[in-house]
């Protein structure tokens, strides 16, 4: 019974409703959990170059997706498929991705698939900035200081630093 009601009560944040934070709600409902209308211009190229890769294609389109909401100007991908990397560069000309394994000193947004170490990634970013981290896979080391916004998802981990913001935790995991 405790399961049932727990899994309704989630269930609301699962589809963006609930949620208070008009930053939160637009990424569930706009990157998380978009409507079968909406779509990206790139929606094809990936769906041709992930071909039989589901996992690797809903990584790309959430990853494109949250990088067009949230506009920021450089992003770090240590172990970034190239296929995205190029699918970003072809839609978002203007934003600077960098794909080293070195930390780049001026990135706002980091996005990691098999890094274990991610207090001391976040911990590089400049605390006086605005950044992001999304995170995929599940990590027990997320930092706890200075998060504004945290989005927990089944298979993505998303952070946000945004000043002047409370601090918010959502679970979207269904």
């Amino acid at each position: 019974m405790n399961y049932a009601l727990n899994y309704i009560r989630r269930w609301r944040h699962t589809r963006g409703y609930g949620v208070h934070s008009p930053l939160a709600f637009r990424i569930v409902k706009e990157c998380i959990r978009p409507d079968s209308r909406y779509g990206f211009y790139c929606d094809e190229y990936l769906e041709f170059e992930y071909h039989g890769n589901r996992r690797g294609l809903r990584y790309a389109r959430l990853t494109i997706r949250l990088l067009n909401l949230l506009r920021p100007t450089h992003v770090w991908m240590p172990d970034a498929d190239k296929r995205t990397v190029e699918a970003i560069r072809m839609i978002m000309p203007k934003m600077r991705v960098a794909t080293q394994k070195e930390c780049p000193k001026t990135t706002d947004f980091i996005i990691s698939s098999a890094c274990s170490d991610t207090a001391s990634l976040w911990k590089r970013m400049d605390s006086q900035k605005e950044c992001g981290m999304l995170l995929f896979g599940k990590y027990s080391d997320c930092p706890d200081s200075d998060v504004s916004l945290e989005i927990d998802g089944k298979e993505f981990h998303i952070l946000l630093r945004r000043i002047g913001m409370q601090k918010q935790y959502y679970d979207v995991t269904p």
